[in-house]
C-alpha cells in the first residue's frame, strides 16, 4: 500500500454556516463548494496541501448519531490519497482492516472508508483520483 498524501480531514458539524464563517472569516481560508444532496452538505477549505471537509448531515437523528450527543463538531475521518485503491484494499485486509462498504465513485475519485472497529477506533477514507 502506497499512501501519496493526506487529502483531507472530515469534520461533522451541527451547523455548516457557523463552521464555515469561522474557517473563512476567522481563519482566512477560502471555501470550495463540495456536495449538496438531500442527506448532507459539504464545503472544503484548503490549507496548504490538505483540505478540511466540513460536513452537515440533514437528518437530525442521523446527525446526532454521527456527531454525538451534545457535540457541535468532531473530526470524523482522515482521508488518504493512494496510487491504487484495489491494492490498498488488499493490504488493509491482510491487516484485518475492513471497509464499511465496497468502493464507490464520488465526483472524480473512487473511494471507501474503513470500519473504525477494525482500524483501531479511527475511520479512514482512502481515495484514488483520476476517474
Amino acid at each position: 500500500m502506497q499512501l501519496k498524501r493526506i487529502d483531507h480531514i472530515g469534520v461533522i458539524v451541527d451547523n455548516l454556516a457557523d463552521a464555515s464563517t469561522l474557517l473563512e472569516q476567522g481563519f482566512g481560508l477560502t471555501p470550495v463548494p463540495g456536495t449538496s444532496r438531500p442527506d448532507l452538505r459539504t464545503v472544503f477549505f484548503r490549507c496548504g496541501d490538505v483540505s478540511i471537509e466540513v460536513i452537515e448531515i440533514s437528518d437530525p437523528e442521523t446527525r446526532q448519531a454521527r456527531l454525538g450527543e451534545g457535540q457541535r463538531a468532531r473530526i470524523e475521518h482522515i482521508a488518504f490519497e493512494v496510487e491504487d485503491l484495489n491494492q490498498t484494499l488488499e493490504a488493509l485486509a491482510a491487516l484485518g482492516v475492513q471497509p464499511t462498504a465496497p468502493p464507490r465513485m464520488s465526483g472524480s475519485y473512487l473511494t471507501f472508508w474503513t470500519n473504525p472497529d477494525s482500524s483501531d477506533g479511527v475511520m479512514y477514507q482512502f481515495l484514488q483520483r483520476g476517474f
